[in-house]
């Protein structure tokens, strides 16, 4: 008796070992953000921006309009302009957004998580901060936030936020009106230049690839405006390529509705699946392996291919 209880007691603890030691697989989601919402589909995306709060001589509250109720529980993802908080008293406007919110979803969505979209600065950091403390404090659910690469290299300046859990936004992290941008989308190289701290960084992080693409019409030697959603397939036999991802504009025509002229530039930034894979394995020398990949956006996995992209995220 006292042998089989013995066995018994090695299996259970070879078990729980074999458990403990098995790696957690990275789920993977999407971001939708846009001004309104339908699913007309059997799956939908789990975070979906709810609210853009803007500051344009006032405060301004765009809320995305809900065609039908989610059918499943989302993470509401709220976008504030960081100027925002050079404006507004910190406490007061979380439970105002905090109010907002619960009137919003009564026949939208059902929720148990918030998450908050802001690139802070250091000058807007405490009033961000008692922003977050407060809305966590009303709303006692789980409460995440946005994280650029920069506020983890200089968190000692920045700042970690007083939330539950973070999601680093792995891409735009150049200026897409700078000439030399390689890539504004998603630049590896550049990136790499800010893989420092995340050993030292205390909050939980997950993390945020993007899907998109867009052109930047470069004109006498000033980016004057984005086309969104072009990507190089997309081009007509009026663009000679230059150096990169950069075209010459050969005969002035219009191009999704826009007009080109002659000697124009355009700049394609656009990020393909092995530039999502690279990005991963830089980041696994630094960084702890995400609970959850979330790509931005939902509309664009089609032309990646969601199997494609579930293979990404395994981490």
């Amino acid at each position: 008796m006292q042998k089989l209880l013995a066995l018994l007691a090695i299996l259970i603890i070879a078990i729980t070992l074999n458990l403990y030691l098995k790696k957690v697989s990275t789920q993977y989601a999407f971001y939708h953000w846009k001004q309104s919402y339908t699913n007309s589909e059997n799956t939908e995306p789990k975070y979906i921006k709810v609210m853009d709060i803007a500051y344009e001589n006032e405060v301004k509250i765009h809320f995305t309009q809900f065609i039908n109720k989610a059918k499943k529980k989302i993470v509401p993802v709220i976008y504030i302009d960081n100027p925002v908080f050079k404006h507004e008293n910190a406490e007061a406007f979380a439970k105002k957004i905090f109010t907002l919110l619960k009137q919003k979803s009564k026949n939208s969505f059902n929720y148990n998580e918030v998450q908050i979209d802001c690139d802070w600065t250091e000058s807007t950091k405490k009033p961000y901060f008692s922003f977050l403390k407060t809305f966590k404090k009303l709303s006692q659910i789980t409460l995440s936030t946005t994280i650029r690469l920069h506020q983890i290299k200089y968190h000692k300046r920045t700042g970690v936020p007083p939330v539950d859990k973070g999601v680093l936004m792995y891409y735009n992290m150049s200026d897409f009106k700078d000439l030399e941008t390689k890539n504004y989308i998603l630049d590896l190289e550049l990136a790499k230049k800010y893989h420092y701290n995340f050993d030292s960084y205390l909050l939980k992080l997950d993390l945020a690839l993007p899907l998109y693409a867009q052109a930047n019409i470069i004109r006498l030697g000033e980016v004057v405006r984005i086309i969104e959603g072009i990507r190089k397939k997309d081009l007509n036999m009026y663009f000679h390529a230059l150096k990169n991802n950069h075209y010459e504009i050969t005969k002035t025509h219009y191009f999704h509705k826009r007009l080109l002229y002659k000697g124009d530039v355009l700049r394609i930034d656009e990020v393909s699946i092995e530039d999502l894979q690279q990005a991963i394995n830089n980041l696994k020398t630094v960084m702890k392996q995400p609970e959850e990949i979330i790509f931005y956006r939902w509309g664009n996995r089609g032309f990646y291919g969601e199997e494609h992209l579930k293979e990404v995220a395994k981490w």
